[in-house]
């Protein structure tokens, strides 16, 4: 008997790396102009507007009851992307997600240690692979130790582990909440703790806004958040979360690409040697969830009547 088909919940996830890339070299670039704090605030805002609309079209608006399913949120958006957007604002994008991409040997161990989902030897070795990659594409023969090191660096790995840990809740929980329904609750969740944390540390906020930047917020806001989230809540629900996490360092990859183009981030060869080996840890990943199909099958043995006895 075949399995479930991995066909949508790994475009699902694959649509959201990339959807997570563009979000973050939006956000690197809207950085210079606008502040953390209030761009994460006004992406949060635009992310749980977009899915409580499209949570009111579906027939299934949010509920009062529903912020128990929204508690995941606390951990991401708001902790995890909290945190990284102030070190993404202290570090280059493609190093930020060179970084975030420790998430997915995280969520590994988080989900073997809390979930019991024991990796076999081919996802450890996918893992060790994508890490090796992560080094080559962290490596620069003349890097500024500052841009690398410090604040930054400790704020996007903290940033990390709120996420893993949002991934394993949010695993246990699709089993029994909708993936849209769980989304848009943790998004609501999420902006109402950034929105006092916002007016707590900006009691009187003077803001002036501009067209771009309400562009870049909205467009950022959705690609980064909303869109994402979503398509990963998919995937949680039809694959394992040791499964989902295999996809993430395409983040990086996608990320650094993205960056090179856009904000002329530069990948030396080195670099683009590890998004290779990350690319094809990723792209191996449906082989390693594969049944053994070479392992011998167990036939018991008919057993034998004792001569004289019925």
């Amino acid at each position: 008997m075949r399995g479930p088909s991995l066909f949508l919940p790994l475009l699902c996830g694959t649509l959201a790396t990339v959807s997570w890339s563009m979000g973050n070299v939006l956000s690197k670039a809207a950085l210079c102009c606008i502040e953390p704090l209030s761009l994460l605030t006004g992406q949060l805002a635009v992310s749980a507007a977009s899915l409580t609309v499209l949570s009111i079209c579906s027939g299934a608006p949010p509920r009062l009851s529903d912020w128990g399913a929204g508690l995941p949120g606390i951990l991401q958006p708001a902790l995890a992307s909290g945190l990284s957007i102030f070190g993404l604002s202290m570090l280059p994008a493609s190093v930020e997600a060179m970084l975030f991409a420790v998430k997915s040997p995280m969520v590994i161990l988080l989900a073997w240690l809390i979930l019991g989902e024991v990796p076999n030897r081919a996802i450890i070795f996918l893992c060790m692979l994508a890490s090796a990659g992560v080094g080559f594409l962290s490596w620069t023969p003349d890097s500024d130790p500052s841009a690398t090191r410090g604040l930054g660096v400790a704020l996007v790995l903290a940033g990390v582990l709120f996420a893993s840990l949002y991934n394993v809740a949010v695993r246990v929980m699709s089993q029994s909440v909708d993936a849209l329904r769980l989304t848009t609750a943790s998004q609501i969740v999420a902006l109402t703790v950034v929105v006092f944390a916002w007016i707590g540390v900006r009691p009187m906020p003077t803001l002036s806004v501009v067209m771009a930047d309400i562009v870049s917020v909205v467009v950022s806001g959705l690609l980064l958040l909303s869109i994402p989230s979503l398509l990963y809540g998919i995937a949680l629900q039809r694959m394992s979360a040791t499964a989902a996490a295999l996809l993430l360092p395409l983040v990086p990859v996608f990320t650094s690409i993205l960056a090179s183009i856009f904000l002329r981030e530069t990948l030396t060869a080195t670099q683009w040697l590890g998004a290779a080996a990350v690319l094809g840890s990723a792209l191996a990943m449906p082989l390693a969830l594969r049944p053994n199909r070479m392992a011998p099958k167990y036939h018991p043995r008919p057993c034998r009547k004792a001569v004289g006895k019925p």
